[in-house]
Order: structure tokens, then sequence, then C-alpha cells
């Protein structure tokens, strides 16, 4: 296959299983951009500014990350429409931005839950199995993060971060609050939190009435 001809989605798959450095040179290519602004923006939540050696390090394990078990996060991704494939990368660099200071701030502090599973309560999945359980939630996540970035009147991108920190990362409220460059308190992070998940719930009804009828 020749990389600059092939659409994001068939580049990645391409290189779940590919060594051509041809291919490999043009995935990052079209990807570093992306991961890059993606890991900017965590950085800038966490230390309020971005230095571009920090920046540099994340990017970094971004692509191990997707090389790690043999390129599973390649291998195992499904396209469903047309640069599907970016969609997960936002969630894959954020998710490892995010752990990067999860190291750096490793002394957990209590606090408490805002709501039950978004996914297992809303939006369940079939139990045929883990891995297809798991492949179907990351679906399920790139698909809300479409919604919330193609509503941008409706949701901010400091509360899309806020939802993917606490969702997605596993931060409680206190947590999020604690970080540098969230100004909100605990409190205020909860009412986000809330705001963002009853407009994902009201967004995903109307989408199946939509279907049903």
């Amino acid at each position: 296959m020749e990389g600059p001809g092939l659409s994001v989605n068939e580049l990645a798959k391409a290189c779940a299983h590919s060594s051509s450095a041809e291919e490999w040179e043009e995935f990052l290519r079209r990807c570093t951009p992306l991961a890059s602004l993606i890991v900017a923006r965590v950085v800038r939540l966490w230390t309020k500014t971005a230095s571009p050696a920090m920046v540099d390090d994340i990017l970094q394990e971004v692509f191990l990350k997707l090389c790690e078990q043999e390129r599973r996060i390649l291998r195992d991704f499904e396209a469903r429409e047309e640069d599907s494939f970016l969609a997960l990368l936002r969630i894959v660099a954020g998710s490892v931005a995010n752990d990067y200071f999860r190291r750096l701030n490793s002394a957990k502090r209590g606090g408490k839950s805002v709501t039950s599973s978004l996914c297992e309560d809303s939006f369940p999945v079939n139990s045929a199995g883990r891995d297809s359980k798991e492949l179907q939630k990351t679906v399920l996540l790139s698909q809300l993060d479409r919604m919330m970035l193609a509503a941008p009147e409706d949701i901010s991108e400091r509360d899309r971060s806020l939802f993917w920190l606490y969702y997605r990362q596993g931060f409680t409220a206190e947590e999020i609050a604690g970080m540098a460059g969230a100004g909100l308190t605990p409190k205020g992070v909860e009412s986000a939190l809330r705001r963002v998940s009853k407009w994902i719930k009201v967004e995903m009804e109307q989408r199946r009435s939509r279907v049903e009828t």
C-alpha cells in the first residue's frame, strides 16, 4: 500500500500489521498534529502552560501506547465512519496525557462519586465477552466525543475535558478541582459533570427517537 494515498482509517489498519517506513512516516505525519493538540490541552489543564518539551515527552508515550501489545489498539480498531481513527486518537492522547500527570500526583485524595457509570446506566453494551465489551466501549466513547465536539455551543472544551477526566480517567470532583488550571470548586466540577451528562442523555434519546421513526 502507498501511505499518502490512504485515508487515515486505512492507514491505521495498515500500520497495525505493517513495518513499512513509508506508511509509518505518513501515519505519524497525519496523527501528530491532532495528538499534539490534545496533549497540549491536557497539559494546560494541569499546569496552565504547555512546555514544548513536556508535550513532546507525552506525545512519545501516546505513540508507544498505540504500539503496546503488538499494536493491539490499531489491530482492534474498526472504522465506523470517515476519520473514525482520529476520534479514537483523541481519547488515547487524552488518556495518556492524564495518566502522565496522575503518575506525578500519585497520592490520591478521597472523593465522592458524582453519578453512576454513564456507559453502564445509559448506554449498556452486551456481554459477549470482555474483549467485545472493551471494543464496544471504545467505539461508544468515540461517538460521545464526536457528539460533544459537534456541539460547541452546548458543550465547551473545558466541560468536555472535565467529563473525560471523570468518566474516562476516574478522577474525583475534588481531584479535578485541585488541578492547576481547572478554576473550579468541587461543587463547580460536579455541576459541570451533571450538565454534560444530562445533555448527552437527552441527545441520545433524541437520536434513538429519530432512528425509531
